[in-house]
């Protein structure tokens, strides 16, 4: 036997709930203190305590709930509070690799000494453009190079005279013309012209042409020799070259090193590296010196960029730790990238172009990164894993070459960096178990799961808190302060929205629109503060915009071409809800549902679900009343029944299982005869003992 329950009838105002009016203390809230903080998300907010606090590798954060519960911003706050008590991280600087000039390096320099460091560098760079070419031509290093090339032609000359020594032997004579020496033959004491050579017996012109082929090796051997003296001669002035510039180059370096070594050792080693190729460079300070007209005195000139110092995270101005909030986190927004420039028929790049991401720019601090715009990104979030696994961030290159296969000068691939950052997720519950299901990397890194509830208990502490809050934003926006009805009738429309009396809505960003508008109906009254009324006539503007399918329906029922009964008794028949939500409106609207019932044993014949016009859930509700009939009557014996149920005028999917009560109803009203007053509409789902359960959406106005 099924327990017997008592009807209760329900008057309007039973349908809404104010809260006691001994809460509200305030006439408006023009005087409340302000309150920027959560309201009913304890939850949420001792998960994020927990995962900022827990620097261990993986404890990330993901903050899951609904859109527009004030998540993003609540955590933006949070983490700027967080990020006071901490130092700032440092600058990072990229240089160039030396000895292998694809690689780039990372330096990290306290921070704020990054700018420093780079126009420092600068500047020696540029007072080297200066010194070097001074250096190589003063008096001083003349006088060794005129020496050198004395030296050099000294040489030359006794090696062309040794030539012509062997030459004479053989009746032979060297002659010097522009393009270097040639050999003659010698007759009678004077040289040999083409035309006299050709006159003589065949005989004379063989021991002629042996002649000179005998000489040939000292021809090759003096070639040589010249080829090494040059050689030499070139080696010579390049070391004396190095040895005047020297003092300078170790002067400025020194300087370097005294300012910054202290930063750590690997830019001792850089600076030392750097010395090593202006030495071994020195004659483009030369070329640089000579091309500064053009290029300007504060420009590194072509040659010279690559003492440059690139500061691709400059924290100067920064107080406490990063909190970087990334909105398109494309995989060279995240982890940075290499630009490229045409050249020459290609592109060309170097250390200098190397761009910071925003995994740079929070490293040591936060990262705050909405994850559907995370997954929008192809290769984003595979990248992001990576930087988290590894605790270390290499630089994606960033290069479209579209159709055209153009020639890549100089691919770069800059040493990772070392990171240490906090990231924090923001979506939805659902992304969240789909990550958690089909990525076994993301339970390792994000650990961490705070669930912003999409309502909260309707107490007096989160009335006066949201009061407070309401009354803070109206101050930043210039709006007028919530007079305590207005107050009230938002306290009634936040129990509304989840569908209970007593728990309140946390989506904030649905409460700040009402006030906007609310707040603009005020001012046009001239209005001091927002009152019931202004609340009430936003919420009509509201549904009035999104009304027209409503009265779409409503004229419909009005003129005959949806047809419902509202008057008399049917059998078979009944009046449901439709519950429909457009844009966040939802209304009701009465459909009819019918039933037939003739002989025959097909049972019972849910005519949408047949025609694929039903959701699952719907279906469920379908299957449980046919439970039901067969628990309740067909314990003894096989229930023989052929029916039809199904919602009349209606072409569109239907779902849920809010109807399957009053299709019970229909079915048995069909079944036993028994009329339905059509006064009535109903809903509710049912379950196979025949309970109605609560249901939902049930409001006024």
């Amino acid at each position: 036997m099924s327990k017997t329950r008592t009807s209760c009838k329900l008057k309007p105002k039973d349908l809404s709930k104010s809260v006691p009016k001994s809460w509200i203390s305030f006439r408006t809230t023009k005087n409340l203190n302000p309150h920027w903080g959560t309201i009913g998300q304890e939850r949420a907010m001792d998960a994020i305590e927990v995962g900022l606090a827990l620097e261990t590798r993986g404890f990330n954060i993901f903050a899951s709930g609904e859109a527009g519960s004030g998540k993003t911003s609540t955590i933006i706050k949070l983490l700027n509070e967080k990020a006071k008590d901490h130092s700032s991280p440092p600058d990072l600087c990229y240089v160039s690799n030396f000895k292998h000039p694809e690689r780039p390096l990372p330096i990290f320099v306290p921070a704020g000494v990054g700018q420093r460091l780079k126009e420092d560098v600068k500047q020696a760079i540029l007072e080297l453009k200066k010194l070097v070419p001074r250096a190589l031509s003063e008096g001083t290093f003349g006088h060794i190079k005129a020496g050198i090339l004395t030296n050099a032609r000294q040489k030359a000359m006794e090696a062309t005279k040794k030539a012509s020594a062997a030459a004479e032997k053989l009746g032979l004579k060297l002659q010097e013309d522009q393009d270097g020496l040639r050999v003659v033959p010698i007759v009678d004491g004077e040289p040999l012209n083409q035309e006299t050579f050709e006159s003589l017996s065949g005989e004379k012109r063989r021991e002629i042409e042996e002649k000179m082929l005998s000489f040939q090796k000292h021809l090759d051997a003096h070639a040589y020799q010249n080829r090494q003296m040059e050689r030499e001669h070139v080696e010579s002035l390049l070391k004396a070259e190095v040895r005047a510039v020297t003092p300078a180059v170790e002067g400025m370096i020194q300087d370097l090193i005294k300012s910054y070594g202290k930063h750590g050792e690997k830019i001792k080693n850089y600076f030392e590296e750097m010395k090593k190729h202006i030495l071994a460079n020195h004659r483009s300070f030369v070329r640089a010196e000579e091309d500064q007209e053009e290029i300007g005195e504060d420009c590194l000139s072509d040659g010279l960029e690559i003492y440059g110092v690139n500061l691709v995270c400059d924290r100067t101005d920064q107080k406490g730790a990063p909190v970087i909030v990334e909105k398109v986190p494309s995989p060279a927004n995240l982890c940075g990238c290499v630009e490229y420039l045409p050249a020459n028929g290609g592109l060309t790049t170097d250390h200098t172009m190397i761009r910071a991401g925003a995994l740079h720019q929070a490293n040591g601090g936060y990262l705050l990164l909405q994850v559907g715009d995370l997954l929008n990104h192809e290769n984003s979030w595979p990248a992001l894993k990576r930087a988290l696994r590894h605790k270390e961030l290499r630089v994606e290159e960033a290069i479209s070459l579209g159709d055209s296969q153009r020639r890549i000068a100089g691919t770069m691939k800059p040493e990772p960096v070392e990171i240490d950052v906090k990231v924090i997720l923001v979506g939805s519950e659902a992304v969240y178990y789909a990550m958690k299901l089909q990525d076994e990397d993301f339970s390792r890194l994000f650990k961490i799961k705070a669930e912003f509830e999409p309502s909260m208990p309707t107490t007096k502490e989160h009335v006066n808190l949201l009061a407070a809050f309401l009354g803070q934003v109206c101050r930043a926006e210039s709006y007028l302060p919530i007079h305590r009805s207005g107050f009230m009738k938002m306290i009634e429309v936040a129990n509304r929205r989840v569908g209970s009396q007593e728990r309140m809505t946390t989506h904030q960003a649905e409460l700040l629109d009402l006030v906007a508008e609310a707040d603009y109906f005020a001012k046009k009254d001239n209005a001091r503060a927002i009152r019931k009324k202004d609340v009430e006539r936003a919420l009509r503007e509201i549904k009035y915009r999104h009304g027209a399918v409503a009265d779409s329906v409503q004229r419909g029922i009005n003129e005959g071409t949806i047809i419902i009964e509202t008057k008399g008794e049917a059998i078979g028949q009944i009046n449901g809800i439709a519950l429909y939500d457009l844009a966040g409106v939802s209304f009701g609207i009465p459909v009819r549902i019918t039933s037939r019932v003739y002989a025959g044993k097909r049972g019972v014949v849910n005519i949408d679900r047949e025609v694929n016009l039903s959701g699952a859930i719907h279906d469920k509700g379908s299957l449980i009343l046919v439970g039901y009939l067969g628990g309740r009557f067909a314990h003894s014996q096989t229930l023989g029944l052929s029916a039809s149920v199904t919602f009349e005028q209606s072409y569109d999917e239907i779902d849920g299982d809010s109807a399957s009560s009053a299709e019970l109803y229909a079915l048995l009203s069909a079944l036993s005869g028994y009329p339905i007053k059509q006064g009535i509409a109903v809903t509710g789902s049912v379950n196979q003992l025949g309970e109605v359960q609560p249901i939902g959406g049930v409001k006024i106005g």
